[in-house]
């Protein structure tokens, strides 16, 4: 029974030495764990950490919209139909079909922007305009005074 006890206790160890040794693997340097383990000419063990920490960055990007022209149609045209609504520029109900009254509020708006050529496609430079510009939709505004 001694015996077997023995012959336990050692497969044990092995195997929480594997466990270990896959957990360590997995744990990706600069997590603040051990990266790396000397023995000293004492016998004893002499952890080395090294921690590499490197900038963080963060990339915003904002969602592609297509070029859009009279006579486009879909989800994209009802964004822009909603969006020119939402800023003072009445194309009616949103349809998702570019028709002529969209184009007219596309061309003033390209004008009132700077925008050119004022011609009524959106392309990139009128995208930017259109969703950096703030809507004129209500806002609530609390302001409190101190007697």
């Amino acid at each position: 029974m001694e015996q077997w006890f023995q012959n336990t206790r050692g497969l044990v160890i092995v195997v929480l030495a594997v466990v270990t040794g896959a957990v360590l693997l997995a744990i990706e340097p600069g997590d603040g764990f051990p990266s790396g383990t000397a023995v000293s000419s004492d016998g004893g063990t002499t952890v080395t950490t090294t921690v590499t920490t490197a900038p963080q960055s963060t990339t915003t990007t904002a969602p592609a919209h297509p070029t859009l022209q009279e006579g486009s149609t879909g989800a994209d045209v009802t964004v822009l139909q909603q969006r020119l609504n939402a800023l003072g520029y009445n194309v009616g109900a949103p349809d998702g079909t570019f028709g002529s009254g969209t184009k007219a509020q596309v061309v003033a708006f390209q004008t009132a922007k700077g925008i050119t050529p004022a011609d009524g496609v959106v392309n990139a430079a009128t995208w930017s305009a259109l969703l950096a510009t703030p809507s004129s939709s209500p806002s609530t505004t609390t302001t409190t005074t101190k007697p």
